[in-house]
C-alpha cells in the first residue's frame, strides 16, 4: 500500500516536472533546438503518455482499495457504538451491595519494628564516633 502510494507520489513529480504540452508532442523537431533539448521533450511525452496509462489501469483498484477503507471504518464505527452501549448499559445496572460482613477470621500481622538510622552500641557509648 505504501508503495502504490510513494509510486504515484514520484510519477506526478515527474507528469509535474516535465512541463510538457500536447502540442509539444505533436511538433516535429525543431532544428533550432539541440539533441539534447529534443531528447527530453520526446521523454517528456512518452513519460506523460505512460503515467495516462498506468492511471487508467490503476483506477479499479483505487476504487475497489477506497470502497473497503469505506467499508472497514463503518464496521470499526458500528463496532465502537454497540461496544459503547453495552459499557454504558452495563454501568447503568445497579450491583447488588455486599449483604454482610464475612464471617472468616481476618489475619493479623505485627509491623517490622522501626530501627534507629545507627547501631545500638554506637548510640549507647559517650565516646564521639571518628569517621
Amino acid at each position: 500500500m505504501k508503495a502504490i502510494i510513494i509510486f504515484c507520489s514520484v510519477l506526478g513529480l515527474v507528469l509535474l516536472s516535465s512541463q510538457c504540452r500536447a502540442a509539444d508532442c505533436d511538433e516535429v523537431k525543431n532544428p533550432d533546438d539541440s539533441d539534447f533539448k529534443n531528447f527530453f521533450k520526446n521523454f517528456g511525452c512518452k513519460v506523460k503518455q505512460g503515467a495516462g496509462e498506468v492511471a487508467d489501469a490503476a483506477r479499479p483498484y483505487a476504487e475497489k482499495i477506497g470502497e473497503g477503507a469505506k467499508d472497514f471504518t463503518s464496521s470499526v464505527a458500528q463496532k465502537y457504538d454497540e461496544l459503547k452501549h453495552r459499557l454504558t448499559d452495563d454501568a447503568s445496572t445497579p450491583r447488588s451491595p455486599i449483604t454482610g460482613i464475612p464471617d472468616a477470621p481476618t489475619e493479623r500481622v505485627p509491623l517490622a519494628p522501626i530501627a534507629p538510622a545507627y547501631p545500638a552500641d554506637i548510640a549507647g557509648s559517650p565516646q564521639p564516633v571518628a569517621g
